[in-house]
């Protein structure tokens, strides 16, 4: 008779445990906008961390939709919640992108704009009882403005915000390739994976790259001189006003910024700098909540 139950037992164990681990592997995240206020009101009383993703609307070559960094700020962000709890508040879908306007479509804001927006609604959070802001930024024309959003809240408030994405140590999405900035096999391979719907294969083409004279000098003698990487490097990515030659549309034939093979992008690369980059983000936050629980 035992032994009948204990194998009527391992057999309903065994029907069980995909269920079990289905649930294991599908965690809702929490985002705000799909939240109630009696949601945030108990989510309050247990934790006070909030993430931010930042991202961008702007060019990304004519294969990645416009939202591509917001889509990537987002999805990843929803990845970490799903791991740690932490609340996902989506409070923008534009940055700083001025310098890609030569190509149609791209949105952008003045630096003090976005740094207000950010500061206000990290404000009306604080006013809930959130006290731990992470900004994950998915678009390096942001990075000054994060800066600025970060220092206000750690100067000026009670709260306490740090960088999390672009910006931080934490980030480290590379492919292995020296040069591979936007909108190249990095980025597309993230998309194949987060919104392959969206992504037009059939206009993908390599870029052909235009280094102003000055900074091609500066880049071939970087090689004996790396350091001469900080000069070169802010030559690019500045409105075409400027005269630098580092508008996107004068740098790139298309919009991409990229020496790798785009085409050898895939879903799965896109899987694996995902989970790296997910897998950085949850252990700050879970070594952060050990420190203060």
């Amino acid at each position: 008779m035992r032994k009948k139950i204990a194998i009527r037992n391992l057999i309903l164990l065994f029907l069980a445990l995909p269920v079990f681990l289905h649930a294991q592997d599908t965690e809702k995240p929490l985002i705000l906008q799909e939240m109630s206020w009696k949601d945030v009101q108990e989510y309050i009383k247990t934790s006070d961390m909030v993430i931010i993703p930042l991202g961008s609307t702007e060019q990304h070559g004519p294969h990645l939709p416009l939202g591509t960094d917001f889509y990537e700020a987002f999805e990843v962000s929803k990845r970490i919640s799903a791991k740690t709890g932490v609340v996902v508040a989506p409070v923008l879908f534009v940055g700083y992108s001025y310098y890609h306007s030569g190509f149609p479509g791209t949105l952008s804001l003045r630096p003090e704009t976005m740094e207000q927006v950010v500061f206000e609604c990290a404000e009306m959070l604080m006013k809930y009882g959130f006290r731990r802001f992470m900004l994950y930024n998915f678009h390096g024309g942001n990075n000054t403005i994060q800066d600025r959003i970060i220092d206000r809240i750690n100067q000026d408030t009670e709260a306490v915000a740090v960088a999390i994405g672009v910006g931080s140590p934490l980030f480290k999405p590379g492919t292995g390739d020296a040069y591979d900035m936007h909108a190249g096999k990095s980025e597309t391979s993230l998309m194949l994976h987060f919104k392959p719907e969206l992504v037009r294969l059939d206009r993908l083409e390599q870029p052909e790259m235009r280094f102003s004279p000055r900074v091609e000098a500066l880049r071939k003698l970087s090689e004996e001189y790396p350091e001469l990487s900080l000069v070169w490097g802010n030559l690019l990515g500045v409105p075409a006003e400027t005269g630098k030659g580092g508008a996107s549309h004068e740098l790139s034939s298309n919009g991409i910024w990229s020496f790798s093979d785009v085409k050898s992008a895939s879903a799965e690369m896109g899987r694996e700098i995902t989970e790296r980059l997910t897998d950085a983000a949850v252990n700050f936050i879970n070594a952060w909540k050990m420190a203060e629980k």
